[in-house]
């Protein structure tokens, strides 16, 4: 068969979708084709043509605004379909609203001269940008041309976006050139998705200054003059995948419907009739208040551009010598305040805090270093997505997250803990991009029910930006396995302050809040500059700890004029990674003492022997067969798993003490038993 009859269309035709009345993608329709061959992707797919036709879901707005500034078409058009089911007006006003922004958002990130270029290429009418707003479409189309007359039709699953055409996920794109047929009805299909089911999206003549939209500025709402009539899916439709856009829009949803509810009609015969004086009605009501009351925040950055957006307003990478020396000092004072206030080992509590501020202030990057870890086949789990600090309660956990947040962005965000569920989780993963997630007072059954697995997903999320999660824990009782510690930076402490002084709590409070008030985010901006610059685009960083404590503290230096502080110096991965199992440590010394040692088991209740090359150790269990010492915290290269059960453990003596870095001995009796005469 030749190639321009690669598609024919087959001879019995099923029942359509009435709504539109189109051959194929409203109804379900089959293709009769032959294979010819198969290739890798390759952009070079869109070159050579003047005309670009595309259907496509908003999550590809990114790659769209790429394609349009990097290719020379004279002619670009793109319908943004949906995955969800709109409903009814509430569903059509949150999609527009969310899509929109996200198109503003993606324009806005461009550098100015390109920005430009993109809203002249609109104005000019050389670019259409349109958003659906009565029926879904699945389709992912692209149709292309030249005044050569040569055409070229896309079809398949993948969307397009960056990350569907990465070849890091299973796609499959079918391509038709040249053929009258498939671009006659193609482009049918197009056409009337676009004339019947679409709204162009208003962009700015000028320069886009925000992302966000009154729900009144949506395309469906500025059209006063006519009637929507909106048919409502039947059930057996509504059972549909949720991916993160669809949430996103939920969220918004949520906070239009209460307020819209008695403004809309209800739903007659499967049909919702907007009229021009509805859409006035609604227009009268205030839908949209702050961006994180009906959205959360989120935090992208486009490192090929230099750019930054935070919650859909660019966030400067500029700084001010001046105000970065701010920042540097109150921060000094705030890690002082620990010094004459805390009990327990202050010097070592500052050097974990700025470790962990090391790892809070990379954290948008980690998303970068974990794919391109996963990519190139390297070594995943040393970029940790999750960071727990957890230990006695009043050792500033709260205190420091918080304070560390307002000195990136302005703002502390902690999320309620109620959200902390594997479906929200996965959510929040997606939702907020950059921006890094904080839960605060995370219980023990909450953690294990639905952080454990989150920590041990090392596959990509299906969005190229995603957070990374910072869980402050009041978690002495708490055990962490060793894959959740191997996974996570794990910072622990039992430094606190004394809780029984009311007086220096306070007073230590108020000195906090002043600092706070005080900061500027311009030390953040240059960090996040001075990072960017070092980090290349393919290649991992040796050692990102290191890379990120090092400019900390070169920035704190310089900007102080002074050497840093003891806490305030580069620390390595490998500095860290053997602090991390301190707290293990010291609790296997505890049940290895000299003074529970055994000859044989038996003698004791909870004791130890030495066994050849093995250390067997045995304690009691209670009720429920639990022992008083959780092994699962003990790296499991330590256990000999056959050889264990039953109340009984045995170690390899040899990896044992190397954890350790000691001998395990018997105690040595250096005298013999009093005998009387």
């Amino acid at each position: 068969m030749s190639v321009n009859r690669l598609f024919e269309e087959p001879e019995e035709v099923h029942e359509v979708q009435t709504e539109l009345s189109l051959d194929d993608g409203a109804g379900l329709r089959v293709v009769s084709a032959r294979f010819l061959d198969e290739q890798k992707f390759d952009w070079a797919l869109f070159d050579g043509y003047d005309s670009l036709r595309v259907l496509t879901y908003s999550a590809s707005v990114n790659a769209i605004i790429r394609m349009l500034d990097s290719y020379s078409f004279t002619k670009f058009e793109c319908v943004f379909g949906y995955e969800g089911v709109l409903r009814d007006i509430k569903d059509i006003l949150a999609f527009q609203k969310v899509v929109i922004g996200d198109t503003r958002a993606a324009i806005m990130g461009l550098k100015d001269e390109r920005h430009a270029h993109v809203l002249e290429a609109v104005h000019a009418g050389r670019a259409h940008f349109r958003v659906v707003k009565k029926h879904i479409a699945h389709a992912k189309l692209y149709l292309l041309s030249n005044l050569d007359g040569h055409t070229r039709v896309i079809i398949g699953s993948a969307n397009l976006s960056e990350r569907a055409f990465s070849g890091n996920q299973s796609e499959t794109l079918v391509k038709v050139d040249d053929d009258e047929e498939a671009w006659h009805h193609y482009n049918r299909m197009f056409d009337e998705i676009r004339d019947a089911a679409s709204d162009e999206i208003p962009l700015p003549k000028d320069k886009i200054l925000k992302a966000d939209i009154e729900v009144s500025e949506t395309p469906v709402m500025t059209d006063m003059s006519a009637t929507l009539v909106i048919d409502t899916p039947s059930a057996e439709e509504l059972e549909l995948t949720a991916p993160v856009q669809v949430m996103r829009i939920e969220k918004v949803l949520a906070v239009l419907g209460p307020r819209l509810s008695a403004a809309i009609p209800p739903i007659i015969r499967g049909k919702q009739r907007i009229t021009p004086e509805i859409k006035r009605e609604i227009s009268r009501i205030r839908l949209v208040k702050s961006a994180e009351e009906v959205d959360n925040p989120y935090f992208s950055i486009d490192r090929t551009n230099r750019t930054a957006l935070l919650s859909g307003e660019r966030f400067p990478l500029e700084w001010d010598d001046e105000l970065v020396r701010t920042d540097a000092t109150l921060l000094l004072d705030y890690f002082k305040n620990y010094e004459g206030a805390f009990e327990g080992n202050v010097a070592r509590l500052q050097q974990d805090y700025f470790t962990l501020m090391a790892w809070l202030y990379f954290s948008p990057f980690i998303c970068d270093m974990r794919s391109l870890a996963l990519l190139q086949d390297s070594d995943v789990i040393r970029y940790p997505s999750f960071a727990i600090i957890f230990g006695k309660s009043n050792c500033g956990k709260t205190s420091l997250v918080d304070t560390l947040m307002t000195s990136m962005f302005g703002y502390a965000h902690t999320i309620d803990k109620r959200s902390f569920t594997t479906s929200q989780l996965r959510g929040l993963q997606q939702g907020y991009k950059r921006f890094p997630v904080v839960f605060d007072d995370i219980g023990r059954n909450a953690f294990r029910s639905h952080g454990i697995d989150m920590i041990k997903d090392e596959m990509m999320p299906p969005v190229t930006e995603y957070p990374g999660f910072m869980l402050s824990m009041n978690a002495e009782p708490q055990s962490f396995r060793d894959e959740v510690v191997k996974r996570s930076m794990m910072i622990y402490t039992t430094t606190a302050l004394p809780p029984h002084n009311e007086e220096l709590r306070q007073r230590l409070q108020g000195k906090i809040q002043e600092i706070r008030s005080g900061l500027t985010g311009h030390l953040y901006r240059r960090y996040l500059t001075e990072i960017m610059n070092r980090l290349d685009d393919e290649r991992l960083p040796r050692d990102w700890l290191a890379l990120s404590s090092g400019a900390l503290s070169s920035i704190i230096s310089d900007a102080t004029r002074g050497l840093p502080p003891h806490w305030c110096q580069a620390v390595t991965w490998l500095n860290y990674a053997e602090k991390r199992y301190d707290r293990v440590k010291a609790r296997l010394d505890s049940v290895l003492r000299e003074s529970t040692h055994s000859k044989s088991e038996g003698d004791i209740p909870n004791g130890w022997m030495i066994e050849g090359d093995k250390i067997i150790v045995w304690e009691p269990r209670d009720a429920f067969g639990r022992s008083g010492f959780d092994w699962g915290d003990v790296p499991s290269t330590l256990i000999d798993a056959e050889a264990s059960g039953g109340g009984r453990t045995v170690l390899h003596r040899a990896s044992l003490e190397k954890f350790l870095g000691r001998r395990v001995r018997p105690l040595r009796r250096w005298w013999k038993p009093w005998e009387s005469a």
